[in-house]
């Protein structure tokens, strides 16, 4: 049986899940046309039968919505186990991300004149564009190429940098694990602890792999972060956890007991924030931070008190004290960054998207079956919720074992 690292473990706050839903979800459902052409629904009926319908929105949605949609085939293509279904969907929304949010001149000359279009196409919030680089840096990873599993989650930093146009720091913890992760299997130790180094600013807390451990655990919980329409006209934009789901934690059989899996990331809280700055709402393209929540640190201290920060526990690595300290120093970096931010409202989100990640370092050995359960914000293991999953190794002595409470009812063999 595989070992794990206990020594994180710490109190967690219990924490409330509800949020008060304002304006509409996901915003009407924008067809450019109903009929498919012949070769189209040729493709889609080829389709694994989980992913037609996701398929058949891709087509009729047009450009408009591609992105979005195949953002969703990607995540529950990985979930499902379509492995190449799910790399060639989200390598075409990381090409078509990569056209406006790159690092280069031509790129922000193409965001300048983006920004200035009252309908534009869906290229995903720093969050969501993020989670692209994670779930192909996974891919990368089950595949043994550990260079562009690292590469990519790094890219995804970059894109968590982008607050809109303005070049703001990063703080995306399960991104710089899996760097620190990437780096470790590819032999370069240094780049590892440089990594790891960092990790600490934001989860002093976390589960930093021994040099025993040869397998990662990662496991989904919760649903999507939502954004919203609010105000007159619902002209405003308002970022709201996601509802209706129990799972906030989750826990894995060790023998005969289960023990927890660290929370490394929450993602209402990267959704939420830019920089660690809480936003309050995006009005004609400006972001209004929260006033009385421009140091962080300081507000989380009372966290256990403060039902409107409800989950900032796991965003905080599931630590009471230490954990709200390192958030306290992404509040400081911030203080001074620019609240401007030149994107336009957009009720549009990447539904598929969980809203928390959890991971813990292991030994196991290749085949190696993990039982996983979900526990509810009492403690309690929340009935019928598992999830069944295994260790698969990548030939070169590294392995990646995925578990989620969103399995698709159907799907290829995990």
């Amino acid at each position: 049986m595989w070992s794990i690292d206990k020594t994180w473990l710490k109190p967690v706050l219990a924490t409330a899940l509800a949020s008060t839903m304002v304006g509409c979800a996901n915003g009407p459902k924008v067809h450019d046309r109903s009929t498919l052409a012949p070769s189209e629904q040729s493709l889609v009926d080829s389709k694994p039968a989980v992913l037609q319908a996701d398929f058949q929105n891709l087509f009729e949605e047009g450009q408009r919505n591609k992105v979005l949609n195949l953002m969703e085939i990607g995540v529950k293509a990985y979930r499902a186990g379509y492995r190449d279904e799910a790399k060639n969907t989200l390598s075409q929304a990381r090409l078509e991300i990569e056209n406006v949010y790159a690092d280069t001149d031509s790129a922000r000359k193409a965001r300048s004149i983006w920004y200035e279009e009252a309908e534009k196409d869906f290229k995903g919030e720093p969050y969501e564009r993020a989670m692209v680089y994670m779930y192909l840096g996974l891919i990368y990873l089950e595949e043994g190429d550990y260079g562009n599993a690292r590469a990519s989650f790094l890219a995804g930093l970059l894109q968590d940098a982008f607050a809109e146009e303005q070049q703001n720091s990063t703080d995306f913890a399960l991104l710089l694990y899996l760097a620190g992760w990437s780096a470790m299997q590819m032999g370069s130790d240094q780049l590892a602890r440089d990594h790891f180094a960092e990790l600490k600013l934001y989860r002093p807390d976390a589960p930093i792999p021994d040099l025993d451990d040869n397998a990662l655990l990662i496991i989904e919980t919760g649903k999507s972060p939502r954004k919203l329409g609010d105000g007159v006209g619902h002209h405003q934009l308002v970022y709201r956890r996601g509802k209706n789901f129990k799972d906030i934690a989750a826990e894995m059989r060790n023998g005969e007991e289960w023990s927890p899996v660290y929370p490394v990331e929450d993602i209402f809280f990267q959704a939420s924030t830019r920089g660690g700055r809480a936003i309050d709402r995006i009005v004609e393209g400006q972001i209004q931070f929260k006033e009385n929540t421009r140091a962080i640190g300081s507000t989380l201290s009372t966290v256990s008190q403060d039902s409107t920060l409800a989950g900032f526990s796991a965003a905080a690595g599931g630590a009471v004290g230490a954990g709200f300290a390192a958030i306290s120093l992404i509040s400081v970096a911030a203080d001074g960054m620019s609240a401007s931010a030149n994107t336009r409202a957009d009720v549009r989100y990447w539904e598929g998207l969980p809203d928390t990640i959890h991971l813990m370092p292991v030994t196991a050995a290749d085949g190696e079956p993990v039982t996983v359960r979900f526990i509810d914000e009492y403690g309690q293991p929340i009935p019928g919720l598992t999830d069944s999953t295994e260790f698969k190794f990548d030939g070169r002595g590294a392995g990646l074992a995925f578990a989620t409470s969103r399995r698709p009812h159907s799907g290829a063999n995990q």
